[in-house]
């Protein structure tokens, strides 16, 4: 199960919390929630105050109308995808999809689409990809160039 959800056990077998005093019911992992016997052996009060607890930080979530996530995240231009699926076989958290209806590079059907709210903007699948067709936002690139330019711009002038 752990393997599963992409979620940490501790040596003893029990599943890891993100940090014991900071997020004893959060995994690493977000919008996954940790409470009773699967932390660690507890009495049975104690698991049901730790499971109110994980329920009212997944009410959290759920009652929002959107979730707003980070700026860094991957983008997938679909004209340049060639459905390669490599980005889908390296991607620690299984987020890029391939979606079977949409015209990847060449009119070929079928290009990889990547959710933002589930991308956690670690860029490997930006490097790892051979068509070069997935960028990270506000990490784009011509951004990249941009900053060296004017980096290297003001090391000449000084």
């Amino acid at each position: 199960m752990a393997s599963t959800l992409k979620v940490s056990l501790d040596l003893d077998g029990f599943f890891l919390e993100a940090h014991v005093k900071l997020r004893p019911l959060d995994f690493a992992t977000d919008g996954i929630f940790l409470a009773g016997a699967a932390h660690y052996p507890k009495l049975v009060s104690e698991a049901i105050v730790q499971a109110q607890g994980a329920a009212g930080r997944a009410a959290t979530i759920l009652s929002q109308e959107t979730l707003r996530v980070g700026g860094m995240v991957a983008v997938v231009e679909s004209d340049r995808c060639t459905a390669c699926l490599t980005c889908g076989r390296i991607c620690p958290f299984d987020v890029p999809q391939l979606n079977r209806e949409a015209m990847g590079a060449g009119a070929i059907k079928g290009a990889v689409e990547i959710e933002a709210a589930r991308c956690r903007g670690c860029g490997i699948c930006v490097a790892e990809c051979p068509a070069k067709a997935i960028e990270l936002m506000h990490c784009r690139d011509a951004q990249v160039r941009a900053e060296e330019k004017a980096l290297f711009r003001e090391v000449v002038t000084a």
